[in-house]
């Protein structure tokens, strides 16, 4: 189960349950597949995601038509998109400073107030055929052709926010903007980044940033500059991790031309099948153990 979908079986069987309670679905070709059961047809969508098999592999595994994969995979990611991106990651949004704290670990002891850490993440594609396009997405940092979205994670490691994909040349200023990001955040919070969101401009009031020190003309850092650099990083590679587990769905490492229609969509809900997983810190999942033992001993 791990293996095809990223996470236990348990968690499969929850996702099957709440998918019981949306049917029946708009099927994407327009014809609903009956060939197979719930629990069958979400397989085939996470295994398109996770391990991205080609439409007729999983045809052949499955003892189906390609026409038929295509219209499972279509559908459900939409309809799992729908409920856990539009009905969970976008409707609840990033949590309060206050329930931040309830859960900060031990690496964001010097940024107490932190509320989000924010990064950029690129996934590669096809050269696009127009040419105005070919210019848009080349992104000079990957020496490629790619889309690009920033991630926000809280500081127990869940991903909290996501923006939709931009062309590989946006600047990680201009996505914060766009995406409006920062509209969620309240006076007294505070977000670490990286170097390349020199946003400071675009903050709303009262909401603090931190990024690593500049060089600039020197030669070194100071002592201070570098144990803030080692602090902010120490708190930071958390984001750094979580875009890993993102990237770990091998679909995003080359979306076919059949699905690219979806791509916003197919990243998104892979930032939220991420939280499905095993916490991203050890000590929050030692945490949420200790906590599920004393529910089960009431």
């Amino acid at each position: 189960m791990l293996l095809y979908t990223s996470f236990p079986a348990d968690v499969f069987n929850i996702i099957v349950q709440v998918l019981r309670r949306m049917a029946p679905f708009n099927y994407y070709a327009g014809w609903e597949v009956t060939c197979f059961g719930l629990e069958d047809q979400l397989l085939i969508c996470l295994m398109k995601l996770r391990l991205n098999f080609r439409d007729l592999d999983l045809a052949d595994r499955f003892g189906t038509s390609r026409s038929t994969v295509s219209n499972i995979v279509n559908t459900f990611i939409s309809v799992l998109h729908e409920i856990f991106y539009d009905g969970v990651l976008k409707a609840v949004g990033i949590p309060s400073q206050l329930k931040c704290k309830g859960s900060m670990p031990k690496s964001f002891e010097d940024f107490t107030s932190a509320r989000i850490a924010m990064d950029a993440t690129e996934i590669t594609q096809d050269i696009p055929s127009n040419m105005n396009s070919q210019s848009l997405t080349y992104s000079n940092y990957k020496s490629r052709h790619t889309v690009k979205a920033v991630t926000c994670v809280a500081p127990n490691g869940a991903l909290v926010f996501t923006s939709d994909l931009y062309p590989g040349s946006t600047s990680d200023a201009a996505i914060v903007e766009h995406c409006k990001v920062l509209d969620h955040l309240q006076p007294g919070d505070l977000i670490l980044a990286d170097k390349g969101f020199n946003i400071f401009d675009k903050l709303p009031a009262g909401v603090s940033l931190n990024i690593p020190p500049f060089l600039s003309s020197k030669s070194h850092f100071t002592r201070e500059e570098a144990k803030l650099c080692y602090k902010i990083g120490r708190s930071r590679i958390h984001v750094e991790r979580a875009n890993e587990r993102i990237k770990n769905y091998e679909i995003l490492s080359h979306i076919p031309s059949q699905y690219r229609h979806m791509t916003t969509k197919i990243f998104q809900l892979c930032c939220c099948l991420v939280n499905l997983q095993a916490p991203l810190l050890k000590e929050i999942a030692n945490k949420y153990e200790v906590e599920q033992e004393n529910e089960s001993e009431m």
